[in-house]
């Protein structure tokens, strides 16, 4: 556990941004990527992003996420394959070039929310079919559903926003095919 005084010593040495010389750069809202022959540097920064926006920087943040990504990744590879060749620094993943599925999937287990992607913004403009999910009248906000729902929502360039959308939709759009879509 890090102390209050740890955390705010660190204040001053977050990782906001990258700037190398190497290969073509591409920044995202958390992290720095970097392409060349055939390879990507993936450097997770300590920005915090929320509502499509960089809002700050956290202490430690961007080690927590890119850490807790290489253990999950670990511990499927024997499922999928994936594309990391090794995490050379807590902040930084050496991965494979691959194309990206320009599609996140979100887990909700309750109605809430207040951006335009989110359940309950929808609901409340009347929307029952939110992603495919068809959800019951008389709902409440921060209301526990009966069963968690897969809300898919795509995963927009920087400065572009996400958006909510149903399997059917990934497919018609080309985002997804068929085969790899299994909403």
């Amino acid at each position: 556990m890090l102390s209050n005084t740890i955390l705010k010593n660190q204040l001053k040495f977050t990782l906001d941004k990258t700037n190398f010389k190497l290969g073509k750069k591409y920044e995202g809202k958390v992290r720095d990527n970097y392409t060349f022959d055939g390879k990507r540097i993936i450097i997770t920064t300590d920005r915090i992003s929320a509502f499509d926006r960089v809002l700050c920087t956290i202490p430690f943040k961007g080690q927590v996420l890119n850490q807790t990504a290489a253990f999950w990744f670990e511990k499927t590879k024997n499922t999928i394959d994936n594309h990391i060749i090794s995490i050379p620094d807590p902040n930084v993943m050496l991965a494979k070039e691959c194309s990206p599925i320009p599609v996140e999937m979100v887990v909700r287990g309750y109605i809430t929310g207040v951006t335009t992607t989110s359940a309950w913004y929808n609901y409340e403009k009347g929307v029952r079919n939110f992603c495919g999910n068809i959800l019951p009248e008389g709902l409440k906000k921060n209301q526990k559903l009966a069963k968690p729902i897969i809300t898919p929502s795509t995963k927009a360039e920087h400065g572009a926003h996400d958006e909510s959308v149903s399997g059917e939709k990934i497919i018609r759009r080309g985002l997804v095919d068929e085969e790899t879509c299994i909403v």
